[in-house]
């Protein structure tokens, strides 16, 4: 009898103290994510919706883009969503084949990713992301991307 009063007590004593700690120790529940301080999922579409396009149309981007069908646009539209929002901080699993395999073999230059990150940084000003929120999604291009897309320096 005494054993099981005592154990209806320290279990629950110790999972709740378990909980605490594993919020305590996780990242992204102590502080707000770049996700969260860019505006979360809606945010991030929109600057997918404003900025891809733009970057599908280049002319110096542009044939990356040609032969793809609606559906595949549709998709890959919902993958960068995806990509972006995991890359940020959010909630979202990106589902797609991984980057390098992506672009291997499209001849990607330094400049021609010059030029895309152009696209993103205006279509970042015009979404009006804040200073250091833009600095930082900038960066997420830079360190978890550009290695896997450019090919050619």
């Amino acid at each position: 009898m005494i054993r099981e009063s005592v154990y209806h007590k320290v279990v629950p004593a110790l999972v709740a103290a378990i909980l605490l700690l594993g919020i305590a120790l996780s990242p992204s529940l102590g502080a707000d994510t770049l996700y969260k301080r860019m505006g979360g999922y809606d945010a991030i579409a929109g600057f997918v919706d404003t900025a891809f396009p733009r970057v599908a149309a280049h002319p110096e981007l542009a044939h990356l883009f040609r032969g793809h069908a609606r559906d595949s646009q549709l998709r890959q539209r919902q993958l960068i969503v995806d990509a972006l929002c995991q890359a940020t901080g959010g909630p979202c699993i990106y589902n797609g084949r991984p980057m390098k395999p992506v672009h291997a073999g499209l001849g990607i230059t330094g400049a021609q990713w010059e030029t895309f990150m152009g696209i993103i940084s205006t279509a970042a000003n015009e979404r009006k992301f804040g200073d250091a929120e833009k600095r930082e999604f900038l960066e997420v291009f830079a360190k978890r991307f550009r290695s896997d897309v450019v090919e050619k320096r």
